[in-house]
């Protein structure tokens, strides 16, 4: 390994002049474990990072005396992961220490680890990796190092000279997808990697399978999962007990559903999506049979948000048992909902003309071989009192 990295750090060209963005400020940090789960289903870790945070500025430090074809975009400074050229660069990160080009191009920031690792909003979501991967760790369990992050760095997913790749955590964590110097990126399939290529903010996740707690017999499971948002073409996606916009996790074919519906509803002014859940391990409600939700294929829509501040709510404003909504935030449900089922973004959408449990949510899932709408058909029972939701 030395002397393969030796060999690739001889042969590396020119290096290109950095556009580093905005230091991190100290007082922007969360520490959480690493990899922790939120009742949402979403990495805690993630749901600090909003788009609230206002976008960092970036110059162009001076160049040398070859002029290279582009500047290489090092992402924010001064945070785990962040370029460095000594400690004194790394000092947002209490502890933080700096590990030397080159056997880590033009520096990274980290920090000595045995489990977790602190977060900073604006910032790749952090990961304790496992020292025996590296080839240069910071001499304990485990180095603080980014995770693989297409929203701070598109198309790639890391920093120039790093590879996005699957790496062990200590302590016998879940693995993780992470950034490592002088490594060529996994592959990450068919569905993430044309994720990557669209230019969406997502990290390529890994989901442990789970059984739901009152069925050990059935077993929920993740294909190709990712955690994509907090914003898709514009629209904050936010679960509705939290204050602020978050990922979500869910497997790839909904994350590509979840940019359709996305890029639909922002061309009516739509700033804000507001939902009740996408992953949950759990069967359908009074049935022996997984949800959807179990599989990462569904999400629960509760509200629109407008540029203008107009609210859409699927329980205030749904015009019960009428085809032809007068209101305007009736009628722009009514429509949402029909538009996503003409364009298969869904394969199943229940409305609250399905039953009383989804009086206040739209349901939209990507079952198999589906195409159903339940709109105005005799199972209508509404309208009713909230109740649990598929």
């Amino acid at each position: 390994m030395q002397m393969l990295l030796a060999l690739l750090v001889a042969c590396r060209p020119e290096p290109a002049p950095l556009v580093r963005h905005a230091p991190v400020q100290p007082g922007n940090v969360v520490t959480q474990p690493a990899g922790s789960t939120s009742t949402d289903g979403t990495s805690s870790t993630s749901s600090t990072s909003s788009t609230t945070d206002t976008e960092p500025s970036s110059t162009t430090e001076p160049t040398s005396t070859t002029t290279p074809s582009s500047p290489i975009d090092d992402g924010p400074l001064g945070w785990i992961g962040s370029p460095c050229d000594s400690d004194d660069d790394c000092l947002a990160i209490e502890g933080g220490t700096c590990l030397p080009d080159p056997d880590y191009p033009r520096g990274t920031c980290s920090l000595p680890c045995d489990a977790s690792c602190p977060d900073s909003p604006g910032t790749p979501v952090t990961a304790c990796i496992d020292d025996s991967a590296l080839a240069l760790g910071t001499g304990g369990d485990g180095s603080c190092l980014s995770r693989c992050d297409f929203g701070v760095f598109p198309y790639e997913g890391c920093r120039p000279g790093y590879g996005c790749v699957r790496v062990p955590r200590p302590a016998a964590q879940q693995d993780v997808f992470a950034c490592l110097p002088h490594l060529p990126p996994d592959d990450l399939g068919a569905c993430r990697e044309g994720l990557a290529a669209s230019g969406q903010p997502f990290e390529p996740a890994i989901r442990a399978d789970e059984v739901p707690a009152d069925h050990p017999e059935l077993t929920c499971h993740l294909d190709d999962p990712v955690r994509i948002g907090p914003t898709i073409a514009g629209v904050d996606f936010r679960y509705y007990y939290a204050d602020d916009p978050a990922r979500m996790l869910v497997d790839c074919e909904t994350a590509n559903s979840l940019v359709h519906t996305a890029e639909d509803v922002a061309a009516f002014d739509v700033v804000e999506l507001v939902h009740v859940g996408t992953y949950g391990c759990r069967v359908i409600a009074g049935t022996d049979t997984l949800s959807q939700h179990a599989y990462g294929r569904a999400i629960d829509v509760s509200y629109f948000t407008f540029a203008d501040g107009t609210v859409a709510s699927v329980y205030d404003h749904w015009e019960h048992g009428d085809d032809t909504p007068e209101t305007f935030e009736g009628a722009f449900l009514y429509d949402a909902v029909h538009r996503w089922f003409d364009l298969h973004y869904w394969n199943v959408l229940l409305t609250p003309e399905y039953n009383d449990a989804h009086d206040n949510h739209f349901h939209v899932d990507l079952t198999d071989g589906a195409h159903v709408l339940h709109f105005l058909e005799e199972r209508y029972l509404g309208p009713a009192p909230h109740g649990q939701m598929d």
